[in-house]
């Protein structure tokens, strides 16, 4: 049974808040991930490349953070795949695109342009169309 299907019930109901709630969390796992990928290049960027550098790697909290969210996304991106069509699922997670540069700007003070807001504009604008339109029934 995927998102899509015609059933009815309170089962459904539940399964689709659950899909969604999965779908909604893609996005913010994606950011925690960039977050994390940044601080760990951060804490690296000081040690040249080696075994010294790789020592280091495995060491640092951030780099096992990082691992446990790109873990947990591969998780609900294949959960979230497997009951919803690719055209569905796909547009939320463009969502990080835009999340990504609000914590740049926010976290790292990292500058936001014109073409950045713009284009986080467009993003959310065509995900937001693309929800509007009705799912085609399944064949």
């Amino acid at each position: 049974m995927t998102i899509w299907s015609q059933a009815g019930g309170p089962s459904l109901v539940r399964r689709r808040i659950s899909l969604w709630a999965l779908c909604g969390a893609l996005p913010i796992l994606s950011v925690g991930y960039q977050i994390t990928a940044k601080q760990t290049a951060r804490a690296l960027a000081h040690i040249p490349f080696g075994w010294d550098w790789l020592e280091r790697l495995v060491q640092l909290h951030w780099a096992q953070a990082m691992l446990a969210l790109e873990i947990a996304s591969f998780a609900a991106w294949m959960t979230a795949l497997s009951e919803m069509k690719l055209s569905a699922a796909f547009p939320m997670s463009a969502v990080s695109y835009v999340l990504i540069i609000v914590a740049g700007w926010t976290l790292f003070h990292e500058p936001a342009n014109a073409g950045q807001v713009v284009g986080g504009v467009v993003i959310l604008s065509g995900i937001w169309l693309i929800g509007r339109s009705e799912p085609e029934d399944a064949a």
